[in-house]
């Protein structure tokens, strides 16, 4: 009876451990990561990331291999004679990346970005369609 009752005890620990280390790392990621939406029109998709406190020179944005690579670096913002000492600090410096492979009818070439209140915006054109080709077939 002993053995079932810390064998219980040690599984709830482990759950709970579990919980732990899920809430620590899920809330450190959510942090870190801007929350982004990708939506597609008739003629392009455009992707907006939350970026707070982002500068546009903070953010750079390219195309390697077909796949976006967004990035994200705040500097501290204070000078060497500046001395304080905190008595609360929940702000801090912090960088990103995310990376997003893009759909094969994205134009690479056709890409422009800008930032309005901390909503970063990249629309990316598609490329134009074409047509099916007709190949005539010659007999003899």
């Amino acid at each position: 009876m002993a053995d079932n009752s810390i064998a219980r005890v040690q599984r709830n620990m482990m759950k709970e451990m579990d919980k732990m280390f899920d809430s620590f790392f899920s809330s450190y990621s959510d942090r870190r990561m801007p929350s982004v939406d990708i939506s597609e029109g008739k003629e392009s998709y455009l992707i907006q990331a939350a970026v707070p406190g982002y500068d546009e020179d903070a953010i750079s944005i390219y195309v390697e291999d077909h796949v976006l690579h967004l990035r994200g670096e705040e500097k501290e913002r204070h000078s060497e004679e500046e001395e304080k000492k905190y008595l609360l600090r929940e702000r801090r410096v912090s960088s990103f990346e995310r990376a997003f492979t893009l759909p094969e009818d994205a134009d690479e070439e056709k890409l422009s970005a800008s930032m309005k209140r901390g909503i970063l915006s990249i629309e990316i054109a598609k490329k134009a369609k074409q047509e099916p080709r007709k190949i005539e077939v010659k007999i003899g």
